[in-house]
């Protein structure tokens, strides 16, 4: 395939496909990554764990229990599915769950999600007591 009709190839599709929510990723910080650093999945490439276009059947369930396989073994397990759900990922096995595993998962509400990540500083996970503030109805 020719270098334009590559790019004009890429860019429709790219137009009809869902990307990954970026508003949702954690940001540069490293500590938001480390978890990454440990993967059982770190340097296997991507193939095992995204499907190709057009992949139904016996070899989407082949490639999922293999990549499934991975995931099972790995340290790191719970946080890949919390980033993945987190950041509503679209695609691949993340944490040991395909994409429609993922969506059938209730999501968290965001008092619990707030609750897990801990103190947040004054008052807890939910900020400081603005209860007596000033002109906010209570």
């Amino acid at each position: 395939m020719s270098r334009s009709a590559s790019s004009t190839a890429t860019t429709a599709a790219s137009s009809r496909i869902p990307m990954t929510d970026v508003t949702r990723l954690p940001g540069s910080a490293v500590h938001h990554w480390e978890w990454q650093s440990q993967a059982a999945c770190r340097g296997l490439g991507s193939t095992r764990f995204f499907h190709p276009a057009g992949e139904r059947g016996e070899d989407r369930e082949e490639r999922d229990a293999a990549a499934k396989r991975v995931c099972a073994a790995c340290p790191v397990r719970e946080a890949c599915l919390e980033h993945a759900l987190r950041t509503r990922e679209p695609f691949g096995v993340w944490g040991g769950k395909t994409e429609e595993e993922r969506r059938a998962l209730p999501r968290p509400s965001r008092a619990r999600r707030s609750a897990a990540a801990g103190p947040k500083g004054p008052g807890g996970p939910t900020g400081p007591d603005r209860s007596a503030t000033p002109g906010r109805p209570r």
